[in-house]
């Protein structure tokens, strides 16, 4: 073959190779339009309000795994409570927790609350894993009706979920007749059972999980709806992946899961804007996510790329289906109609009060993108220890020490480095391991996003618009007020306690509605972290106007 036709060659194959990725890339963007996605209907005594997802679409949703790994999913579903003989995955049980419960479908054969999957590694084991829409699927009860919220602030209780997990596996191991039901249950699924290699494993992962637990003990309790996803994340990488002990710091800085519509169409996303939306940030952050909830990662003993259970290609599909979200529009069938003179009334206030920092969205532009606007945390006021965390403290970088940040060019790491070095590096080293899923997660989600660069020694909060706050109570990053009426008070003037549990919505202050109720957690704004203070804002306005300014806020 001539020199002429060996190029003529090439450039075919190269076509090929174009018109390959650009069919690729129309399948993976291609979606089909849900016929009920943005129409409010109620359905097995739940309401829906047709935020952008279909039925399929979050039934499929709501059971997508990425990857996490919490233990065994037949261990799951034959273990029963450390202190009575229900089990442990029963409704009553896990709704006590928080979880939202939902009825057996193709996505969810054995009927588990949303959030609660099954995933399977490649030695053919299952895992019973957590997915996001535990953490970021609401609910509120408007006089006595059930309405969810997708993409919600959930009000799981995540930390008593993981003690009680423990707590059973430990009291099965402890007590013989808790064994035998256990281990029953177990062999009418697999009759060849060997009991003494599930003991065995039984106790490794009951090993594994206190230990974990003891590496995130704090001292500020997380109660419902809350988590130091920051603190375990690095906890996680810089300490356990990396075998290190001594890197580990206590995760006393919980925050509220924020809710998802919008977020996909941010420029910068987390609390303290630490995350940039443009490729390969979302699919980054992600990964990062999928690390702290319970997937894996090997770096001890590998030399460039690292091994995890994260599933690259499911959250290429998450990420798309959140950017199809909206947030909630006020439901006046259920929760009141809207006052018009108050509304008229209200958004002048808005303007001149909030407009500023919490920009109005139009959900109707499917291809909206938004601004974060950065606040520096000194200015907001609000409780300092989530920024202060994040950006403070170096590690020892162990088997890292050497190696060059981006695997195989950029600076190389010394003896020590900031956490979130670690942490970016071992996720991109993880991306990289699998890089035609990373690609492929890429295309799928990809979106046009703006861009903004922040100080990175500054130390910010994100002022987020406020559209279907109505649905996400408690306020503030740390969820430390519980109304919205509230937050337009002095700080001194906000409840010092209040308790974290109920969904039942107030519609007049607009938030959940104060006092204990059964298995509520106590919210004590006096503890380290836990601050109630700052965002004085809007808080000189008299009555008649601090009303006219809620009302107008349940519209947006």
């Amino acid at each position: 073959m001539n020199k002429e036709n060996n190029y003529a060659f090439l450039f075919w194959l190269l076509g090929v190779f174009f018109l390959f990725l650009i069919l690729l890339i129309f399948y993976l963007r291609y979606d089909q339009k849900s016929p009920d996605a943005h129409k409010a209907f109620t359905h097995n005594g739940i309401t829906y309000l047709g935020q952008g997802w279909g039925v399929e679409e979050r039934k499929q949703l709501s059971y997508t795994s990425f990857g996490s790994r919490i233990i065994d999913y037949e261990w799951f579903l034959a273990l029963e409570n450390a202190n009575n003989q229900q089990l442990f995955r029963q409704d009553n049980n896990l709704a006590r927790l928080g979880f939202l419960m939902e009825l057996p479908h193709a996505f969810n054969p054995d009927g588990l609350p949303v959030g609660i999957t099954r995933d399977s590694d490649d030695n053919g084991n299952s895992w019973m894993g957590l997915t996001c829409t535990a953490c970021h699927t609401g609910e509120s009860i408007i006089n006595g009706q059930a309405v969810r919220i997708d993409g919600g602030q959930s009000l799981l209780n995540y930390t008593q979920f993981e003690v009680e997990i423990l707590e059973a596996l430990t009291a099965t191991l402890a007590q013989p007749e808790k064994w035998q039901r256990f281990l029953t249950r177990l062999k009418n699924k697999k009759s060849n059972l060997d009991a003494n290699s599930v003991k065995q494993q039984l106790t490794k992962r009951a090993e594994e999980l206190k230990n974990r637990f003891a590496m995130n003990a704090s001292q500020v309790p997380y109660g419902h709806g809350r988590l130091d996803a920051f603190g375990q994340i690095f906890n996680a990488i810089a300490a356990e992946a990396l075998g290190i002990v001594e890197n580990k710091r206590p995760p006393d800085a919980p925050t509220s899961f924020p809710v998802l519509w919008d977020a996909s169409h941010l420029d910068l996303v987390q609390w303290n804007l630490s995350a940039p939306n443009k490729e390969p940030g979302p699919l980054a952050q992600n990964a990062v996510t999928a690390l702290a909830v319970y997937g894996t990662v090997e770096v001890v003993g590998h030399n460039l790329t690292y091994s995890s259970s994260i599933n690259i290609k499911n959250l290429g599909y998450i990420q798309k289906e959140f950017y199809k979200l909206v947030s909630p529009k006020w439901p006046e069938n259920l929760a009141g109609k809207l006052d018009q003179e108050l509304l008229r009334n209200g958004e002048k206030i808005y303007q001149t009060e909030c407009l500023q920092c919490h920009q109005l969205v139009d959900s109707n532009n499917s291809t909206r993108q938004l601004t974060s606007i950065a606040v520096p945390a000194e200015e907001i006021g609000t409780d300092p220890r989530m920024v202060d965390n994040f950006n403070d403290e170096t590690v020892k970088t162990g088997e890292l020490e050497g190696k060059h940040f981006a695997l195989w060019f950029g600076r190389k790491f010394t003896a020590e480095a900031t956490r979130l070095d670690v942490v970016l590096h071992v996720v991109l080293a993880t991306l990289l391991h699998h890089p035609w899923e990373s690609v492929c997660a890429i295309v799928e989600e990809f979106r046009s996003n703006k861009s903004q660069e922040l100080d990175a020694k500054a130390k910010y909060y994100k002022a987020r618009p406020i559209n279907g706050i109505w649905s996400s109570a408690p306020y503030l990053h740390n969820g430390s007020v519980p109304t919205v009426y509230d937050l337009l008070l002095p700080a001194s003037q906000r409840p010092a306690q209040f308790y974290v549990g109920n969904r039942e919505l107030d519609t007049i202050k607009i938030g959940n509605k104060a006092g204990f109720l059964e298995n509520s957690s106590l919210f004590d704004t006096t503890l380290p972290g836990n601050s109630n203070a700052g965002h004085e804002y809007g808080t000189q306005l008299d009555e008649a106007d601090r009303k006219a300014l809620l009302e107008y806020i349940k519209s947006l």
